[in-house]
């Protein structure tokens, strides 16, 4: 009799271990982030099971009622539209741009225009730490001289892109929707 109730105890605790992780990753991964807060390299890019989820918590599945919200404006003015706010990256200047359409949001940029060495390692060692490889491509003149790195993740209805200046002055990572119909 005691072995039955230590193992319907041992289950029932277990159970409410796996309960309890359930819900603390569900509401990570609903947390909405107020664009008025200093944002961290690690949490405005939102990463589950090997795919970008979202950029400042924005995703694509986001409704419009959401980003009426976020960019203080009317729900009616978003589609067809491109939203702008400025926001702080860790302390620093940025921007994040929406552009919307009909029905769906098809692009989400953040540019980043202070501290883009830091930035860029922080991003790519959050991304390289969740197992997403990006390609490089390096853009360069004509005397050898690099104009622009360009880091991109391409899956079927996404794309990822982080492109750096040469001069280490603007950072930009796009979250781009190949799914527009």
């Amino acid at each position: 009799m005691r072995a039955i109730k230590f193992i319907l105890f041992s289950c029932l605790f277990i159970l409410c271990i796996v309960f309890a992780n359930l819900i603390h990753k569900n509401r990570e991964a609903n947390r909405e982030l107020d664009l008025s807060e200093n944002l961290i390299y690690s949490n405005f890019i939102y990463i589950s099971a090997g795919d970008i989820k979202s950029l400042a918590s924005i995703s694509f599945n986001t409704s419009f009622d959401n980003l009426s919200k976020i960019f203080e404006t009317n729900k009616d003015s978003i589609r067809n539209n491109i939203l702008r706010k400025n926001i702080k990256v860790k302390e620093s200047d940025g921007k994040i741009i929406v552009f919307v359409g009909d029905n769906i949001i098809e692009q989400i940029t953040v540019s980043i225009n202070n501290n883009v060495e830091e930035a860029l390692e922080n991003i790519l060692s959050n991304l390289n730490a969740n197992n997403i490889n990006l390609n490089c491509e390096i853009i360069d003149n004509s005397d050898g001289n690099i104009l622009v790195e360009i880091y991109y993740f391409e899956k079927d209805d996404y794309k990822f892109v982080i492109t750096k200046s040469n001069n280490n002055q603007t950072l930009s990572i796009d979250y781009i929707n190949l799914r527009i119909l």
